[in-house]
């Protein structure tokens, strides 16, 4: 199973904006599972913001904020 430090990891490894599958294939895990591990990240005080919309062309983004 992922912990929230090994999502850390994969989003620190390079510094880019990721979509949810990304994140899901690096990691190995069910977007579900992503979901826990991005909320329970955030709740040990990792600032991963995420942004979705038209804008974006309809997807999800979520980054590390330095």
């Amino acid at each position: 199973m992922s912990s929230e430090r090994k999502l850390l990891s994969v989003m620190k490894s390079r510094r880019k904006v990721w979509t949810h599958l990304e994140l899901c294939d690096q990691l190995g895990v069910h977007i579900c599972e992503l979901a826990r591990l991005v909320s329970a990240a955030k709740e040990s005080g990792a600032r991963i913001k995420g942004e979705s919309g038209e804008r974006l062309s309809g997807t999800s983004k979520l980054w590390l904020e330095q």
